[in-house]
C-alpha cells in the first residue's frame, strides 16, 4: 500500500476523455454520456492505478449535476444516451467508482463551468484495476434537467500509482 507521499510523487498523468453527448435536453436519472474507453488509463495488462483527482470542464456553462461513473470494463449503463438508466446487476457488479459532481461544485468562468474533486472527496482515492487489458471505461448520469453540445463536457481523470 502506498502512502499518501508516494500516490503524491508518483502522480502519473492526467487522462482526458470529451464525453460523447445527446443534443436533447437530458431528465435527471437519464444517461448523460454511454460508456466510453479511457485508453492506457494503467501501464500494462493486469496493472492499477489510483483516481487521485476528477475534474469537469463544462464547456455549454450548464452547471449541471451529475454522477461520473468508472467501469472496470465496457459495461452498459442499460440504456442509450439521455434515456433513463437501466444497469443490469451484472454490470452494475463493473463499477469501481462512482465521482458526484453536484450543481453547487461548479465554479463559474463566465462562459465555462469547472468541478474540482480531490483524495478526500467521495468516490476518490479509489484503486482502479482494469478487468483485462489497460484500458478503463467511463459514463456519466445526468442529475438535472440540461441541454448540451455533442462534446461540452469534459472529463480530466488525475491517476497516480500507475503500474
Amino acid at each position: 500500500m502506498l502512502t499518501e507521499q508516494e500516490l503524491f510523487n508518483n502522480y502519473d498523468d492526467v487522462i482526458e476523455v470529451t464525453l460523447s453527448l445527446d443534443t436533447s435536453q437530458y431528465a435527471s436519472g437519464d444517461v448523460l454520456a454511454a460508456t466510453q474507453e479511457v485508453a492506457s488509463a494503467v501501464r500494462t495488462s493486469g496493472g492499477r492505478a489510483t483516481l487521485m483527482s476528477l475534474v469537469v470542464l463544462d464547456k455549454d456553462d450548464q452547471a449541471g449535476a451529475l454522477d461520473i461513473v468508472i467501469f472496470r470494463s465496457n459495461a452498459a449503463m442499460g440504456a442509450a444516451e439521455n434515456a433513463a438508466v437501466a444497469i443490469t446487476d451484472a454490470n452494475a457488479a463493473e463499477i469501481l467508482t462512482v465521482v458526484e459532481i453536484a450543481a453547487a461544485d461548479y465554479v463559474d468562468l463566465a462562459n465555462s463551468q469547472i468541478a474540482v474533486r480531490g483524495p478526500s472527496d467521495s468516490g476518490m482515492g479509489v484503486i482502479l484495476e482494469p478487468t483485462t487489458g489497460t484500458s478503463l471505461y467511463i459514463a456519466a448520469i445526468s442529475r438535472d434537467t440540461k441541454t448540451y453540445t455533442a462534446s461540452g463536457i469534459v472529463v480530466k481523470l488525475g491517476l497516480a500509482g500507475r503500474t
